[in-house]
């Protein structure tokens, strides 16, 4: 429990310099940290989705809510497209490290593959391998092959600023 206080301390911090008070806004409204804690969110990101997802419940209350995308927190009317409370985990860009597994006795191999979108609903990232694979895979997967990778064989995740130039 210790771990959840002081992620949640942390959340606390980050709504707190944004001016949205935890406890003016998370009795009124109750947001699930506990689930965002689970899937393993950082403090901050999950104070900003808890703060979008407030100021949706709060435009429907005043029935100014959007109603356009079900999920989008700005007012009705607002200008610019719809911005969803759920922010996809990974972004057009990012890059992802997938665990591959091997063949014919091969061992298996972990790659990077360069983002294109995601589903958040079936946990899958979509994408193009960005390096030559090791193993041959029957020539079906090669530098550029777009693919699909489910959530669970992501074993890293960088923003391309993340990766330093030589």
């Amino acid at each position: 429990m210790a771990q959840y206080d002081k992620w949640l301390d942390g959340v606390k911090e980050a709504l707190r310099s944004i001016n949205m008070p935890f406890d003016d806004w998370q009795s009124r409204w109750r947001f699930d940290f506990r689930r965002e804690f689970d899937a393993g969110s950082k403090a901050n990101d999950a104070a900003m989705k808890a703060n979008r997802f407030w100021w949706r419940e709060q435009n429907r209350v005043l029935k100014q809510d959007c109603r356009n995308v079900s999920d989008c927190w700005l007012p009705r009317g607002h200008q610019g497209p719809c911005q969803p409370i759920s922010m996809p985990r990974y972004e057009r860009g990012d890059y992802v490290k997938a665990e591959f597994a091997g063949e014919g006795g091969m061992p298996g191999e972990w790659m990077w593959v360069r983002v294109s979108r995601c589903d958040e609903e079936k946990q899958l990232v979509f994408g193009a391998l960005d390096n030559e694979p090791v193993n041959d895979y029957a020539g079906r997967v090669k530098l550029g092959t777009e693919l699909a990778i489910s959530y669970d064989k992501v074993r890293e995740h960088r923003k391309p600023t993340e990766f330093a130039k030589h």
